[in-house]
């Protein structure tokens, strides 16, 4: 026998948009259905309930369903032309750089970001790496620091040879690469910039692909404001064309595409 219905998703999927911005309706009711099992299971609790509690808009209700559907896969060195970008602007900094990585899902990226720079020869500058996201499981996967082989598929074989070493049948992510990087909560959809702005780099790469037209715009608002001037923010190859209105100059190198706060915003 199949798995009993859960019901109708669309007012759980709203739901989910008003606490994070997020779009999860549509053709993404199975990723909507699989977080909202997984939730219940954590929860030991029957998914249509949980559905409807979340419907009503219980806040520990929508924790736990942000916790379980918005934990999508990700991986390390991903658009491997942004990270190289980056460590070539860090490489001219004459300070410790501040780098906001937002919406980092499990740590993959704000890893990625760190090894970027030691390969960049900042290794001492002092740069530090603030990475954040709305779900907590996220953020203690990311804390952890552990990953398997699907996760590290894209990561060069000499970055993992340095920059990890064995944990079991999985890698850790090495002390010299963690070393720059912290985690904290964060509702990108509602809380302002965290503490530590201005940044000089702010990346938000393939997070507002999965967010609802006015969600991004705000998010997007917020990151720029987010950035000191002369400072950097590094969107995914598809989502540039959202920060189009933004009063950001557009900068290419090579195949990498980034905006910088050219000075105060209005």
């Amino acid at each position: 026998m199949g798995k009993p219905p859960i019901g109708d998703l669309a007012e759980v999927a709203r739901a989910l948009a008003e606490a994070a911005g997020v779009s999860l309706g549509g053709g993404l009711d199975q990723a909507l259905e699989l977080g909202l099992r997984e939730a219940a299971a954590a929860l030991g609790e029957d998914p249509a309930s949980l559905a409807r509690r979340v419907a009503a808009r219980e806040p520990e209700a929508v924790a736990a369903l942000l916790d379980h559907a918005l934990m999508g896969e990700t991986a390390f060195w991903r658009h491997p032309e942004q990270l190289l970008a980056v460590g070539k602007l860090a490489a001219r900094a004459p300070r410790p750089l501040s780098i906001w990585c937002a919406g980092c899902a499990s740590g993959e990226e704000p890893y990625s970001v760190a090894m970027a720079l030691l390969e960049a020869g900042r290794a001492g500058a002092g740069d530090r790496i603030l990475a954040t996201d709305v779900s907590e499981r996220a953020l203690a996967a990311a804390r952890a620091g552990v990953y398997g082989r699907r996760a590290l598929r894209r990561l060069p074989e000499e970055l993992a040879r340095r920059f990890t070493e064995p944990a079991g049948a999985a890698r850790r992510v090495a002390a010299a690469a963690r070393a720059a990087v912290s985690f904290e909560r964060h509702n990108l959809a509602a809380d302002p910039a965290p503490a530590g702005a201005p940044f000089d780099v702010v990346l938000c790469r393939n997070v507002l692909i999965y967010f609802e037209r006015e969600p991004a715009a705000v998010a997007l608002a917020r990151l720029a404001e987010a950035l000191r001037p002369g400072g950097a923010l590094v969107l995914g190859p598809v989502e540039l064309p959202l920060a189009a209105s933004l009063p950001l100059e557009w900068v290419t190198d090579g195949e990498a595409t980034w905006l910088v706060r050219p000075d105060a915003l209005p």
